[in-house]
């Protein structure tokens, strides 16, 4: 080969060595939804993610087990293959602060969410620091699966977004094994991952007290909005961002 050609050659090299990172480079995101809500109130975010280039699926959880939950987490996290950013609202931090035990998993963003440490439940986190949703909210079924009240879902989970989102999300509740609520966390990825947390300051079902408190726990990279416990159908546009920034970091 002559020096010219050589010369090309190790140019070329050269700039696929120091190209930007590519699309497969790029983290996905996984959007994980809160207890008792099916995906699509991650459609607004999931819909910005989207138009910025990233590529983001919602996770649909069977809320028979806290186990179950995760165990479907990491299904997931294995269908989409490469690297990925657990993005958890409400109870589903619970659920991503475990399935990110895996080498795929690079940063976890937490939206109104819990952010357990090992042994610590739902009902013990709520209890330190109580929220204002009424202490009777709850209907439990016979079998021990449970739904929030209509009223109380529309005062506490549902305000601050839209009436008819909030009809639409009050009508699509998916029941939830109770015992859940008592299911202790065997494992806290935020000790191993970087994390972002918004935290949703009118918050009725999580208490925003206990949301700034949990991501001062973990050294979560932390913003404060203005909003209801359903923040990610309320303000898209700075949830997405967030997680942006997390995807950023981490490829």
């Amino acid at each position: 080969m002559c020096p010219m050609k050589l010369l090309k050659t190790a140019m070329v090299a050269l700039a696929v060595m120091t190209a930007s990172p590519t699309l497969a480079d790029t983290p996905k995101v996984l959007l994980v939804p809160g207890i008792g809500m099916e995906g699509s109130a991650w459609r607004p975010v999931l819909e910005k993610l989207v138009e910025k280039g990233l590529e983001a699926r919602i996770v649909q959880l069977p809320f028979t087990s806290m186990s179950d939950d995760v165990s479907a987490t990491r299904r997931a996290i294995k269908l989409v293959e490469g690297p990925v950013v657990l993005v958890g609202h409400s109870y589903g931090g619970m659920v991503i602060t475990q399935a990110a035990q895996n080498p795929a998993a690079k940063a976890l963003v937490y939206v109104a969410a819990f952010q357990p440490e090992v042994g610590d439940s739902l009902a013990s986190l709520n209890a330190s620091m109580p929220s204002a949703m009424a202490a009777d909210a709850l209907t439990i079924s016979e079998d021990g699966y449970f739904t929030v009240k209509h009223d109380v879902w529309l005062k506490d989970v549902a305000n601050a977004i839209s009436p008819a989102d909030a009809a639409y999300t009050v009508r699509a509740q998916a029941a939830a094994n109770a015992e859940i609520m008592t299911e202790t966390a065997k494992i806290a990825a935020w000790h191993d991952l970087p994390a972002w947390s918004a935290v949703a300051t009118l918050d009725r079902t999580v208490s925003p007290e206990l949301q700034k408190w949990m991501s001062e726990r973990s050294g979560a990279q932390t913003i404060e909005i203005a909003a209801g416990h359903l923040v990610q159908m309320s303000h898209p546009n700075e949830v997405a961002e967030l997680i942006e920034r997390a995807v950023a970091s981490v490829q």
